[in-house]
């Protein structure tokens, strides 16, 4: 048995027995670990924030490769993300963020960009203008599937590799953008217009702190979002739409900060 240590996403928890909880993290050393915390519940919960949703910390935890659930021992809150809970349209965009993260990963993946990515990405939707919101969490989306060896292709055919002129066209099946001139030889294209590759390229290009300003239509983001989620059905395994996107959760009883410590963010 080892012991760990490492900075870490708290993604999903779960209330177990009458003073446990059982967690999902997502740490910058080890991908995705599952832990069980003991004896952290009561009326002064051990650990405090460190085991909500969200929450940045560091953790300590013995290892033992031959079982599912890790042993933790210390968690030190390093940022609790707080804010995410003081509007609806924040708080399902990171639960969406969360939702992706578990979809996207096995838990085998090494040490990379897409750790720092997600933290920013909280970081971001915490305070970002609240009309940006879809933008950055579309921007996370390209951002996070191009770290994992599925970027698409956005920039010229898939087919030639000559540089793009109207009219263009998408092939989610094959990974990215197909020329007038190419379109007949690929199957599973569909339009799309100038100004959604343009939008796509910017968010795959910017920073997410650039794209605070990015606010399209209702209409034209969800016509381009929807291009994109056959991309990533197409092109991931376990993929499928968001459930906190398709739905408001009805948390007016608890309000937004219990729905945060009730740790199912898709309330389940």
């Amino acid at each position: 048995m080892a012991i760990e240590k490492s900075e870490a996403i708290i993604l999903r928890t779960l209330n177990f027995r009458d003073t446990s909880k059982i967690l999902t993290a997502y740490t910058l050393d080890h991908g995705l670990v599952s832990l069980i915390a003991k004896g952290v519940r009561g009326p002064k919960p051990r650990f405090g924030s460190a085991l909500e949703i969200f929450a940045h910390v560091d953790l300590v935890y013995y290892n033992k490769d031959s079982r599912d659930l890790q042993l933790l021992s210390q968690a030190s809150l390093l940022e609790a993300h707080l804010g995410l809970a003081s509007n609806l349209d924040r708080y399902r965009h990171a639960c969406a963020v969360l939702e992706f993260l578990l979809k996207l990963l096995s838990g085998q993946e090494p040490p990379g960009k897409l750790y720092p990515l997600a933290l920013r990405t909280l970081e971001v939707l915490e305070k970002a203008p609240v009309a940006s919101l879809g933008s950055l969490f579309l921007a996370f989306q390209i951002k996070a599937v191009s770290f994992l060896g599925h970027r698409p292709e956005l920039f010229s055919c898939i087919s030639c590799r000559e540089s793009l002129t109207e009219p263009v066209y998408f092939a989610p099946l094959h990974g990215g953008t197909v020329c007038d001139n190419c379109v007949v030889e690929v199957d599973g294209t569909r339009t799309i217009t100038q100004s959604q590759l343009g939008f796509l390229q910017r968010l795959m290009k910017s920073t997410l702190a650039e794209l605070f300003e990015d606010v399209p239509s209702s209409e034209f983001m969800a016509d381009t979002r929807g291009i994109f989620e056959l991309f990533l059905a197409s092109q991931l395994d376990r993929y499928e739409p968001s459930r906190s996107l398709r739905q408001i959760p009805n948390r007016h009883a608890l309000g937004l900060r219990e729905a945060l410590k009730a740790g199912d963010p898709l309330g389940n």
